[in-house]
């Protein structure tokens, strides 16, 4: 049986790389139940500058900074953030009859039952009376899409952190993130080391017993964590793991991210957008004090002049740059092993899936707390590794179905790139499988993997938006009688316009929450949640946009 580990050396900084040493801080060195002698260290490198870009999240965070004991006011200050109710697509399907733009809204909070039942099937079996392409599902079906189009905050101004009447995650700044997560970690004992890796030692195992640093010299190491993004410099570079790319499956490879201000400040939205391109799409994340904007695309079908051509003409004359363009080239896919010997891949190094769903943030999340679940002794057990490597494996593979929703059911057929990802990308077995199996009945429960990050509700949702039942008749056993639809609709609808005035503007609540911050107690220092159920408190939002 091998030793306790004691020392761990996270390479990397950036969101990544802070978000893994906050976790393994409070875990083993600085919350409750912490191990005695336990040094955490973070090498990274003082020439690699955080991408600071408008980055979108997915409810975990919330828990994260809760089980971390982090204050929301201080942390929405800090870090520019907003609050995120959903992503809307628009013009991701062809315009409607009339000419409108098609769009749909992905909410984080699902709609209302009817009939003891999710309303999914109803909507399917008696349509809304508009667009009976599935564009307004959630607007008949849910609280969020409501919120969501008046620019609501999801609870009052004077409501307790965390909290609200519906789900939420947040808009924030990845420099920002990364800066506030680092002050956290120094202040709780994690060590900082300014540097870059140049080569490693290994011994007769081929595990890695040291790094070389170009200005300390020789760093000993027992585990080695890979924050390195892209580059994936130890695991990739150093180690020789493979990358598994998934090009064949996601063709965007490249992103063009500009900052810009918004024309009213005080105009905020709740929504990520996500709009559908001439080879990609662009997305807009709205912070405090400005927008993240930019453009994915595939170099396929658009160079990178004739990409930020278009993004510009997106953007208009008279939008403000904050920033200059810069051309992001992505690394799609997964390491094939993220965890090998004693050195464990986190982040860009381990895998990436293009920023659709915003997973990945997400992905840091979920490899941070399976590190903590198979967390090894000095042995750096096999059966750990495995398990460890299965579940990243399986995140992956799911993220990258989810996402190919999105593509491969689009009926846009204008554009070269359009016609690829619709009938040229690779599709996996499960999800040919799936699409041929919810033709003739809406996804359930059992169709998805437990504790997969999406689950029925959104993929539900996805096939709805997109129209996949505009000429399909699924089975639709037990559905409610028409007369109990047509009475939820009418109920839903004063709920909604009942909520949407009820709920503070956005801008107003975040306006509350910052000047709260500023007298408030500081980030590290919050009393009263010390003892969280873990467990409980991670599965409250393990699954994304199940109601």
């Amino acid at each position: 049986m091998g030793e306790p580990i004691s020392h761990i050396t996270i390479v990397g900084g950036g969101t990544a790389g802070w978000i893994v040493a906050s976790y393994l801080n409070h875990k083993l060195q600085w919350g409750i139940g912490a191990r005695p002698g336990v040094r955490i260290t973070v090498v990274e490198s003082p020439r690699i500058p955080t991408i600071g870009v408008g980055e979108a999240t997915v409810p975990t965070l919330k828990a994260t900074l809760r089980l971390l004991q982090i204050d929301e006011d201080e942390f929405v200050a800090r870090t520019d953030a907003t609050i995120k109710l959903a992503i809307r697509f628009d013009d991701w399907q062809r315009p409607l009859g009339d000419g409108r733009m098609h769009s749909y809204l992905s909410p984080f909070s699902g709609g209302r039952n009817v009939g003891g039942s999710y309303p999914a099937s109803p909507f399917v079996a008696y349509g809304a009376g508009t667009d009976d392409r599935g564009g307004d599902f959630q607007a008949v079906t849910g609280l969020a899409w409501a919120a969501a189009e008046a620019r609501r905050g999801p609870r009052k101004i004077d409501g307790p952190p965390f909290s609200g009447v519906l789900q939420y995650a947040y808009h924030v700044d990845a420099a920002g993130l990364a800066a506030f997560l680092k002050e956290i970690c120094l202040e709780r004992g994690v060590a900082y080391v300014a540097d870059d890796v140049v080569a490693i030692e290994q011994d007769e195992r081929g595990m890695i017993t040291s790094l070389s640093l170009a200005e300390h010299g020789r760093w000993p190491t027992e585990l080695v964590i890979d924050c390195t993004g892209f580059r994936g410099l130890i695991v990739n570079e150093m180690l020789g793991e493979p990358f598994d790319s998934f090009a064949d499956y996601l063709l965007n490879d490249r992103a063009i991210p500009i900052q810009v201000e918004r024309d009213d400040r005080t105009v905020l939205s709740a929504q990520t957008e996500a709009r559908a391109m001439n080879a990609g799409w662009s997305w807009r994340i709205p912070l405090h004090g400005r927008d993240g904007t930019g453009l994915v695309y595939s170099s396929a079908f658009a160079n990178d002049d004739e990409a930020l051509t278009e993004l510009e003409r997106l953007l208009g004359p008279t939008a403000t740059r904050l920033t200059s363009p810069r051309t992001i080239k992505m690394r799609v896919g997964r390491t094939r092993r993220s965890w090998v010997k004693n050195c464990i891949a986190v982040g860009g190094a381990s895998g990436f899936m293009e920023p659709l769903e915003s997973t990945t943030i997400l992905a840091i999340e979920l490899a941070a707390r399976w590190l903590l679940k198979n967390f090894p002794t000095t042995d750096f057990e096999s059966a750990l590794a495995g398990r460890f490597n299965r579940e990243i494996d399986r995140f992956y593979d799911e993220v990258r179905d989810f996402l190919g929703l999105h593509f491969a059911l689009s009926d846009r057929d204008d554009t070269p790139y359009w016609r690829a990802v619709r009938h040229d990308a690779k599709r996996s077995d499960t999800l040919t499988e799936n699409l041929a199996l919810w033709r003739h009945r809406l996804p359930i429960r059992e169709d998805v993997r437990a504790g997969a990050a999406f689950g029925h509700v959104a993929i539900q949702g996805v096939l709805i938006g997109k129209g996949f039942y505009h000429d399909a008749a699924p089975a639709m056993a037990g559905v409610v009688p028409r007369s109990i639809w047509d009475r939820h609709r009418a109920d839903l609808r004063a709920q909604q316009h009942v909520l949407s005035h009820a709920l503070p503007d956005h801008f107003a609540l975040i306006e509350a929450i910052r000047a709260r911050a500023v007298h408030g107690i500081s980030a590290g220092h919050v009393p009263g949640i010390a003892a969280i159920d873990e467990e409980a408190l991670l599965a409250q939002t393990q699954l994304l946009r199940e109601g």
